[in-house]
């Protein structure tokens, strides 16, 4: 007796233990996480608000009905299809079995399908002309499903049968309200009525409409053997067809969806059915009814009513919404915890002790409520904190105002330790066991008393600066890194109460004068390990010295900016970075990324430099938020699969025509030299938000690889005639290849440069050298011809300038002769006038002296009469006048139109000068002196009206 109650007692000790056990794992554990949700708005997708359905295609775009057409999303670049009415699409279904793949969508009295063409573009086909016999009424699909060889579309009057070539109507009455494809079974949910199965062309009654409590299924789910029936308001039911049995299927969410209305709800691969409301948003639960999480407006969704739900190919969820779109990485090993109500800050530090939850943030220490769900302030920690951390059954507090105890909830302040403190580690110093604590200015040490507590043991000397964090090695030396000025490397002596070697390291790198970031100290599997934003170093403890580490360099090259470093145990790391928590296993001398938290992926990613995780056990981290907390779990499953880059569109530019022509991107392409301007369009359908940038190398082109722009194009303008190739590839952010992809086309040669242009160059240069030597021949003849004119004619102008100087110096003794001739008639003129006058004179001389008788008259008549009989009747100087002028060119009559007074002795003096006589030669014929002729002369340049500087005789030989 005493024996069995001796066991009876041990039994309930040790259920009791296990329980609670197993309590305070639950209870770890109870923390409302939820996974990563991302929201796209019409800010994104630049279409309308309300969205209806969602299907993915076989290469993994994801396809949305929306209210203005159909969108494409391949995870970078959304697109919109519309449909010919310009309406939204209600329903769509995704043949990947067809060849091209035929997406199928409904819209308001219009369906049919979209398919790529040849290059690539997607074209709609309508098939509502194929239907006969049946006026559309307000008729919009709302569903498509596949069966039996069938494609229906639903609306709430009609079922359209389309069977690739024909459709055949089939109107139900009542009609239906929702199709539930399970596995080879097609069921209904009738308008207003009853639960049927559906062959194709009948429907078979199921559930009456009392059954299910007077309310409408909205899914049908698989469930074991048996399907989960989910009705709109009235729960879930579990339903046999064999036994014909319907059980209400008890949930953990069932007091949740009291107030909720159910829309849809999909049975994911990964074991989870999902439940979507019009009022209150996600709900999810395992095959036992425990729930996993809910997602609503207030935890991240965009909006809490749901219009459809859709599994992806990686299992993750895709919620059509009211407003928006949003997507849940259900098969994220990383979930998030985000208060709604409480602003909790900038999480810089996690314990978990005891079964209670502490976070360090920069608003205080705030403690998580298991009842309330929630977190709250500790009231006396109200102040920035550094660090939360448990050394036996003490927890330290380091924040701004100093270093706390937490004991029982409340603040025990540590009088001595009134400096903020940044970090606290246990460490071997001098054989010594110790804390060591890094604060604003000094550097604490805190020892055990024998019963196994911490105290305050006094203050570090000769040392005064601000230490961010502290890492102790094996020999003694304490590595303190400064937030700003690089690191310190720090001895104390044997009693520990001075610093007693001071060394600074800005720099690590001698080749490089200044850094972008200061150097950080860290520690890796007990060893002190240095990065300064571009190589990882190490302590040489046997030399002294720090020197580049090798290993991390190689296996590691691109995690240099790591500058914290948190192991789960000797082979998982966490290594934080700038831009992300890369998960690392170590594996003797080699390391490997097993994965990454890009914060590209959380919606409030912690600040630059204060990222932090607390390793709960080796399953289980928890990450430092910006406002709440993350938890990963690891799994060593199977990892996500990659996706596959793809080239989208291929075009070129018709520069001629202002238009964009797509290309065939399965195959090689012959592009004319006038569309040289290309440009290709890239997907990489990734939505998990990973950083990933997809390079270009045009092969003939490129010297380098090139990204492309952020929306995954690149285009090459102005390219050379020739054969190319197109290569792509994407590359994590840690310079992987992820996957790639090529094309292959050529520019053709311009019309200059094709064969028959080369022909006629050929004949166009015979012709031109034709024409060149013909008319090199011409030229030759030409020049000889010129040659010969130019010596005929150069002889011409030889005879005609001999012909010119003889005609000349005939001319000129002409006129010699002439002005001699002209002298002799002047001379003889002169005479004959002389002579006439003397013979006057001496008639009246005579005849004088007859009358006064002393010549006698006879004798006097004699001598007149013979005098008589010699003078000329005609008067000699009138004859000379009308000769001179016939010789001179009418001198006289000139001279005496232009000058009327001029007197015939002025005529006659003119005559002589003409005529080049010198003054006395004028004298001698004038019978006058040479006076009388230079007074004459005077005389007649007045009446000429000739200035002092005229030639009198010039002025008469040139008078014409």
């Amino acid at each position: 007796m005493r024996q069995s109650a001796s066991k009876k007692y041990f039994c309930t000790a040790l259920i009791t233990v296990m329980l609670t056990a197993l309590s305070l794992t639950g209870r770890a554990q109870e923390i409302p996480f939820i996974p990563p949700v991302y929201n796209y708005t019409t800010g994104n997708y630049k279409a309308g608000n309300q969205n209806w359905a969602v299907a993915q295609g076989s290469n993994g775009v994801i396809y949305v009905g929306n209210n203005n057409g159909l969108l494409s999303f391949e995870g970078i670049n959304w697109k919109l299809h519309k449909l010919p009415n310009n309406l939204s699409v209600k329903s769509i279904y995704i043949d990947s079995d067809a060849s091209p793949e035929r997406i199928y969508v409904g819209s308001f009295e219009e369906f049919g399908y979209f398919e790529y063409d040849e290059k690539n573009q997607l074209i709609y086909h309508s098939v509502k002309s194929l239907v006969k016999d049946y006026t559309f009424h307000n008729d919009e699909i709302w569903t498509i499903h596949p069966f039996k060889g069938n494609i229906y579309f639903q609306s709430f009057s009609a079922v359209f049968a389309y069977d690739g070539k024909k459709v055949t109507t089939l109107s139900p009455h009542p009609a239906v309200l929702y199709f539930f494809p399970v596995g080879d079974d097609m069921f209904a949910q009738l308008i207003n009525n009853d639960f049927y199965r559906f062959d194709g062309d009948k429907f078979h009654h199921i559930l009456t409409r009392d059954q299910l409590k007077d309310d409408n299924v909205v899914a049908v789910l698989p469930f074991d053997d048996e399907y989960l029936l989910i009705t709109s308001k009235s729960g879930l039911y579990r339903f046999s067809e064999d036994t014909q049995t319907l059980t209400p299927w008890k949930t953990s969410i069932e007091p949740d969806l009291t107030g909720a209305i159910i829309n849809r709800a999909i049975f994911s691969a990964n074991e989870q059915y999902i439940f979507g409301t019009l009022n209150s948003g996600l709900y999810a639960v395992d095959r036992k009814g425990n729930k996993l999480w809910h997602v609503s407006r207030s935890s991240g969704l965009n909006n809490n009513t749901i219009l459809a739900l859709y599994s992806d190919r990686e299992h993750n969820i895709w919620v059509a919404l009211d407003n928006g779109i949003s997507y849940i990485r259900t098969q994220s090993p990383f979930t998030i915890f985000e208060p709604n109500d409480v602003q909790i800050g900038l999480v810089e530090d996690i314990l978990f002790h005891r079964n209670n939850l502490y976070v360090a943030t920069n608003q205080g220490i705030y403690h998580y409520s298991e009842a309330e769900k929630n977190f709250f302030r500790l009231p006396e920690f109200d102040t920035q904190a550094w660090f939360i951390r448990t050394f036996g059954n003490q927890i330290f507090v380091g924040h701004n105002l100093g270093t706390s105890l937490l004991e029982n909830g409340k603040e025990k302040v540590i009088p001595e330790a009134q400096t903020g403190g940044m970090d606290i580690k246990q460490a071997v110093i001098n054989g010594k066991n110790v804390l060591l604590e890094s604060t604003y200015t000094s550097l604490y040490i805190y020892t055990q008393t024998l019963a196994g507590k911490w105290i305050f043991s006094h203050r570090a000397e000769g040392f005064l600066d601000l230490i961010k964090n502290l890492e102790p090695d094996h020999t003694g030396n304490i590595w303190a890194g400064h937030m700003y000025k690089g690191v310190y490397r720090l001895r104390l002596d044997n009693a520990l109460r001075k610093v007693v070697e001071i060394e600074n390291y800005q720099s690590l790198d001698s080749a490089k004068t200044a850094l972008p970031d200061p150097v950080k100290v860290m520690k890796l599997k007990g060893r002190i390990v240095f990065t300064d934003g571009n190589r990882f170093y190490t302590y040489d403890d046997i030399h002294g010295k720090i020197i580049p580490y090798d290993l991390l360099n190689r296996y590691l090259p691109d995690f240099a900016d790591t500058y914290r470093i948190v192991s789960i145990n000797d082979t998982l790391h966490w290594f934080i970075r700038n831009t992300e928590y890369a998960l690392v296993s170590s594996s003797g001398d080699t390391y490997r990324l097993v994965d990454r938290i890009p914060y590209s992926i959380l919606n409030n990613p912690p600040n630059m430099g204060r990222a932090n995780v607390y390793v709960a056990d080796e399953q289980t981290t928890y990450f430092c938020l910006n406002g709440g907390i993350g938890r990963y779990i690891f799994t060593e499953g199977p990892k996500q699969k990659r996706s596959t880059l793809y080239l989208s569109s291929a075009e070129y530019y018709d520069r001629k025509n202002d238009q964009t022509s797509y290309l065939d991107p399965r195959k090689k392409a012959i592009i004319a030299y006038q569309h040289n301007d290309v440009g290709f369009q890239f997907m990489y359908p990734e939505y998990s938000k990973n950083v990933f940038r997809v390079e270009c190398f045009l092969d003939g082109y490129d010297s380098r690889w090139v990204n492309t722009a952020e929306d995954l194009s690149i285009s090459y303008n102005n390219l050379p005639a020739g054969e190319y190739i197109m290569k792509a590839r994407v590359r994590d952010n840690s310079g992987a290849v992820l996957s790639t992809v090529g094309f292959t086309f050529r520019i053709k040669n311009p019309w200059y440069k094709t064969w028959w242009a080369y022909l006629s160059y050929v004949l166009f240069i015979l012709f031109i050298t034709v024409l060149l030597i013909e008319n090199h021949v011409q030229k030759v003849v030409e020049r000889k011809n010129k040659l010969f004119s130019e010596q005929e004619n150069r002889r011409l102008a030889q005879l005609d300038k001999q012909e010119k100087e003889i005609t000349a110096l005939r001319n000129e003794k002409l006129e010699s002769d002439l002005t001699y001739k002209g002298k002799e008639l002047a001379s003889a003129t002169m005479m004959i006038i002389n002579h006439t006058e003397f013979l006057k004179n001496l008639r009246a001389r005579i005849q004088s002296c007859m009358l006064t008788g002393k010549i006698n008259r006879s004798e006097g008549n004699e001598l007149v009469t013979m005098i008589g009989e010699n003078l000329s009747e005609e008067d000699a100087w009138i004859v000379f006048q009308e000769n001179f002028d016939l010789i001179h060119k009418n001198f006289f009559r000139k001279l005496k139109e232009r000058y009327p007074a001029l007197t015939p002795s002025d005529l006659k003096l003119c005559t002589l000068l003409r005529l080049n006589y010198s003054s006395k030669e004028i004298a001698g014929m004038m019978n006058i002196s040479i006076r009388g002729v230079e007074a004459a002369r005077y005389r007649l340049r007045k009446k000429l009206d000739l200035n002092e500087a005229e030639n009198l005789v010039d002025f008469m030989i040139k008078f014409e």
